[in-house]
C-alpha cells in the first residue's frame, strides 16, 4: 500500500478521492496518487507532462487556472492494471472521461477527454 493511501485495492473510492483531490488544490497531496514516471495528456486540450517535476507543473497550473473546480465520478470500471472513468467538471457540468494505466495503486498514464465545447 503507498503512504497516504488508506485503501489496499484501487476502486471506486480510490477513484472518488482521486477526482475530489484534483479539486482541492493541494499538490503535494494530488502528487501522491502518480507513480515517478507518470505520463499524463490532456487530449482536448493538446498539452500534458511528462515525469513527476512536469507533473507538478501541470498541476499548479491547473488548480491557477481552474480555481474552484471540482469533478464527480459518474462511474469506473478498473481491472487492476487498466482503467476508465467518467466525470463531470463543476461548475458547468462539462463531461469528460480519463483512460489509463496503474502500477499497484498509482497511476501510471491517463488521458483525459472532455468537451472543450462547455468550458467557455
Amino acid at each position: 500500500m503507498t503512504e497516504g493511501h488508506d485503501v489496499m485495492t484501487v476502486d471506486h473510492e480510490f477513484f472518488r478521492r482521486y477526482l475530489a483531490t484534483w479539486g482541492e488544490g493541494d499538490v503535494d497531496r494530488l502528487m501522491a496518487f502518480f507513480t515517478d514516471d507518470i505520463v499524463f495528456r490532456d487530449m482536448t486540450m493538446g498539452h500534458g507532462a511528462s515525469g513527476v517535476t512536469k507533473m507538478r507543473r501541470f498541476a499548479e497550473y491547473s488548480f491557477e487556472s481552474f480555481p474552484g473546480a471540482s469533478f464527480e465520478l459518474v462511474s469506473h470500471v478498473c481491472d487492476g492494471q487498466s482503467f476508465a472513468m467518467e466525470w463531470v467538471m463543476k461548475p458547468g457540468d462539462i463531461p469528460g472521461v480519463s483512460f489509463g494505466s496503474l502500477d499497484g495503486d498509482r497511476i501510471r498514464e491517463q488521458r483525459d477527454y472532455w468537451d472543450g465545447r462547455r468550458s467557455s
